[in-house]
C-alpha cells in the first residue's frame, strides 16, 4: 500500500487540530491546509470533506532534494483528514512507497525509514 491510514473518534475539525499538533511535536512545521471539499463544492462538485495538510522537515527535504532533485515531486509530505461514511480518517503517504519509484542510496533510505516512523507517530498521535 502506498498509505498509512487511521480512523479516529474525533471530529474532522479536532483531527485537523491534532494533526497539527502532532507534527510540530515531531519537528515538522505544517506549511499548508487545502481545504479539497470547499474548492469542490465552489466547482458544484459535492463530496464529504477533506483537508490536504503538507508538512515538511526542512534538514531532511534538504537531504532529499540533495540525493535525488525528482524527490521535490513528492514534498511536501501529505496528511489527508477526511470523512467518509460518517467516519473521520487521518490518511498519509507512505514515505516507503518513494522507494519503490526512485533509485536511492542506504544513507537516504535510512532517512526515508526515519521520516516513516515520524509520520506514523503523529498519524498514530493524532487519532
Amino acid at each position: 500500500m502506498f498509505a498509512y491510514t487511521k480512523s479516529t473518534s474525533k471530529t474532522q475539525e479536532e483531527a485537523i487540530l491534532s494533526v497539527q499538533m502532532s507534527v510540530e511535536a515531531e519537528g515538522f512545521k505544517v506549511l499548508n491546509a487545502l481545504d479539497i471539499g470547499n474548492i469542490l463544492r465552489s466547482k458544484g462538485l459535492e463530496r464529504e470533506p477533506i483537508v490536504i495538510l503538507e508538512v515538511c522537515h526542512a534538514k531532511s527535504a534538504y537531504t532529499l532534494l540533495e540525493n535525488h532533485i525528482d524527490m521535490g515531486l513528492f514534498l511536501p509530505c501529505k496528511i489527508n483528514i477526511y470523512r467518509q461514511n460518517g467516519q473521520t480518517f487521518i490518511s498519509a503517504l507512505d514515505p516507503h512507497f518513494i522507494t519503490k519509484l526512485i533509485r536511492i542510496d542506504s544513507q537516504v533510505e535510512k532517512l526515508v525509514d526515519e521520516i516513516s516512523s515520524v509520520i506514523y507517530r503523529a498519524v498514530d498521535n493524532a487519532v
